[in-house]
């Protein structure tokens, strides 16, 4: 994968967990302006999303998945104080396993 591709990754995986952080005050406190910047950030994030699609729909979708997992985890922990079990810490290195090895693979032998 090149630079732009990481960043794209990235970006995409940090925007849709933005987004749904403002999706989750929204919930909680009812304000317009947490709903229209969820739906904002959530644009942005497809568009992010959509150029790790051009270089392959499986990889991609595959990388997305596992980072937006982590990063999601991570959200979890720090901002609403979620603790994480030994299978959800297994789960986690398992998909930082997957997107090295994805990583690996998109590399030229």
């Amino acid at each position: 994968m090149t630079g732009v591709s990481w960043l794209s990754l990235l970006a995409s995986s940090l925007g849709f967990s933005a987004g749904s952080y403002f999706l989750k005050r929204y919930a909680d406190l009812g304000t317009l302006g947490d709903l229209g910047f969820a739906f904002t950030i959530f644009a942005l994030s497809n568009l992010a999303y959509a150029q790790i699609l051009s270089k392959g729909l499986g990889q991609g979708v595959a990388m997305s998945s596992m980072s937006h997992l982590i990063v999601m985890s991570v959200l979890g922990v720090v901002a609403f104080g979620e603790r994480l079990g030994n299978y959800q810490l297994g789960g986690l290195i398992c998909a930082l396993c997957s997107i090295w090895l994805f990583a690996l693979s998109a590399k030229p032998a």
